[in-house]
């Protein structure tokens, strides 16, 4: 996704002098809690009726039999017996799944259960054989897949002030507008002395904090762990430490187009993910093995032929991570050299 610069907002940023009384509007909120709101809350984007395939296209919408098939493999190689993916959309990887099984596919016949994990209500068409709930179920040998998931996860945006200190950015939630607001927590701090370092930043600068990403993998990595075992995979816009984007990712989809971010809930806010971060803790969390790559790789050792999802300048440039809970990466992976987490240099992401 085209990233976000540091005056993304619709209106632009405001703030006066840095470090001093900014004078923030009271509608202003800090980004985590109106992009939050703005995807999950009564009326956010990912409950509105057209789904995600509305306004952006992703590797389960661009060829569905294929990538199922792939994924089928991987959940074969691994030797799990149900898939999970959680932020579901509205079923579509599920329902190829579903109908590779009903054909007899290669490395659908071990899979017994397919569960969806969304914040939208079942759609109504799905089988009835496929599963779904707003919750992580507790299921054994499961292959969870996370497809698109962490960028669309909500979290802190920092941007460096003209004095150099690192302050939490605030938005206008109907305007996109931004205003500078407190400085960053201690927490925030924290994580970017560990992942994205704040030294040689310049003002204007900016970084998003990935506590919350890492945090919900690190809680998919400790409920497979409870379950007794399974293998996880991410994919996502990604980018690593050395490579991070000096002015941020943020940015907003709808009807098809990259667009100023907005968090109004008529479209779609992301940013690339700090894989190497969330890595990290999933190893903290219980991942006994861990392999970062990048789609094109991946998709291609598992099978996968169709020019869209290997462009590495397209899906092909996504960042693949897998975690192994209590069993050993997949064979037709093993080949792509595990690494770990903060020795990880990624492709080309887009």
């Amino acid at each position: 996704m085209a990233g976000g610069g540091a005056d993304g907002g619709v209106g632009g940023r405001t703030g006066g002098s840095r470090g001093g009384d900014l004078g923030v509007p009271g509608g202003a909120r800090p980004w985590q809690d109106a992009w939050s709101d703005a995807l999950y809350g009564e009326h956010g984007f990912y409950r509105r009726p057209e789904g995600p395939a509305g306004h952006f296209r992703t590797a389960a919408h661009a060829a569905p039999a294929e990538l199922a098939a792939a994924v089928a493999r991987l959940a074969a190689e691994a030797g799990c017996t149900a898939v999970v993916d959680v932020g579901a959309g509205r079923g579509e990887l599920l329902r190829a799944l579903h109908a590779l099984g009903a054909a007899g596919g290669p490395g659908s016949a071990g899979i017994a259960e397919l569960h969806g994990v969304e914040v939208a209500a079942r759609p109504p068409d799905l089988p009835p054989e496929v599963r779904w709930s707003d919750r992580m179920p507790r299921v054994p040998d499961t292959l969870v897949v996370a497809w698109e998931l962490l960028d669309v996860v909500p979290c802190p945006v920092l941007e460096v002030d003209d004095e150099g200190v690192p302050r939490a950015v605030l938005v206008e939630p109907a305007t996109g507008r931004e205003h500078l607001g407190p400085p960053a927590g201690a927490a925030d701090l924290a994580w970017c002395a560990s992942w994205w370092p704040l030294g040689g930043l310049e003002p204007g600068d900016r970084v998003e904090v990935g506590r919350p990403r890492d945090t919900m993998w690190a809680s998919l990595v400790a409920a497979a762990a409870i379950a007794g075992g399974g293998l996880l995979l991410a994919v996502d816009y990604s980018h690593a430490a050395g490579a991070r984007p000096p002015l941020g990712s943020l940015t907003g989809f709808r009807a098809g187009r990259a667009v100023p971010p907005r968090p109004d809930g008529s479209g779609d806010v992301t940013a690339h993910v700090a894989l190497d971060a969330v890595a990290a803790a999933g190893e903290a969390a219980g991942a006994t093995t861990t392999l970062l790559t990048r789609q094109d790789a991946a998709l291609a050792a598992l099978g996968a032929t169709r020019r869209e999802l290997l462009d590495p300048g397209s899906l092909g440039g996504f960042g693949w991570l897998v975690q192994g809970v209590g069993r050993a990466l997949p064979p037709s992976l093993s080949s792509l050299m595990p690494v770990h987490a903060q020795g990880w240099t990624p492709g080309a992401t887009s």
